[in-house]
């Protein structure tokens, strides 16, 4: 129950994260958007209701879709994302805590880039989605086998390439940014506190090594069959995987036992299992 709670919590501060970034810097900004909040942009031209009106009924429109052809499980999650994206965008529309940097278009890409990367790596860690040709996605995806990142990309790319004739390719570059930085924090956010540091020990006194990481670390380690390049000699090879606040003390520890041992630390942007994330 916790699970799900913490699940929707993070969809829900996603979704007002992301349509915070669209509604406070890339529209007044007049920046170019993709997904349904471009192709809002786009059909406001011709239909005369606000943009967050548009998104919504877009919204509603694929999240019939989705019901019909990928099932509840999937678009409830989507629902919640649907309607909290065009209430909180018309909401932050009217707020201009962000005019001052108007001057800099840069730096207001770059903010906003910040903001909707944060929000939808929320609504992935949450195992929730953003609605919109992501429901497309999943549909052609299930139907013909057709990657949904494919069709986001192809989508995104012709609605931001049709903004660019009304909105200049200056504005356009600046979605673009905002695009790549999103892009840059997301893959941040989702591995955000599972990053941890991975060491493989090489040393002629390894038992000793492993027995003062057990007992005083209390470090769980693989041994690892090697040969050595040199004398062509059999070897046993150490390799942890530990928090990065404990790389420091396995290092201590190491050095304290064998001054000559050759020891390699590389980061590791996912560890999950008995041992680790689980108790051994």
């Amino acid at each position: 129950m916790l699970k799900k709670l913490k699940s929707y919590t993070l969809v829900i501060l996603g979704s007002c994260l992301t349509a915070s970034a669209f509604g406070l810097i890339v529209l007044p900004n007049g920046f170019a958007a993709g997904g349904v909040t471009g192709l809002s942009v786009l059909l406001q031209k011709i239909i005369p209701l606000p943009v967050s009106t548009m998104v919504l009924i877009i919204n509603i429109s694929l999240f019939l879709l989705g019901l019909i052809f990928v099932g509840k499980e999937f678009v409830f999650k989507t629902f919640l994302t649907s309607l909290i994206f065009p209430l909180v965008l018309e909401i932050t529309q009217h707020i201009h805590v962000f005019s001052e940097l108007a001057a800099d278009s840069f730096v207001s890409s770059l903010l906003a880039g910040g903001i909707l990367g944060l929000g939808c790596g929320l609504i992935l860690l949450g195992n929730g989605s953003g609605g919109g040709f992501d429901i497309v996605g999943v549909i052609l995806n299930k139907k013909f086998g057709t990657p949904v990142s494919i069709v986001m990309y192809v989508c995104d790319f012709a609605i931001i390439l049709t903004q660019t004739i009304s909105n200049g390719m200056l504005k356009t570059v600046y979605g673009v940014v905002v695009i790549l930085v999103s892009t840059v924090i997301i893959d941040n956010v989702l591995v955000r506190g599972e990053s941890a540091g991975r060491i493989f020990i090489f040393s002629e006194k390894y038992e000793d090594i492993r027995a003062d990481l057990l007992t005083r670390l209390d470090v769980g380690m693989t041994f690892l069959d090697a040969e050595s390049g040199f004398n062509r000699e059999r070897i046993k090879v150490i390799m942890t995987v530990i928090h990065l606040d404990m790389v420091e003390k396995v290092k201590r520890s190491v050095y304290a036992i064998d001054p000559a041992a050759f020891v390699v630390v590389d980061n590791v942007h996912y560890v999950g299992g008995r041992g680790y994330t689980m108790d051994r």
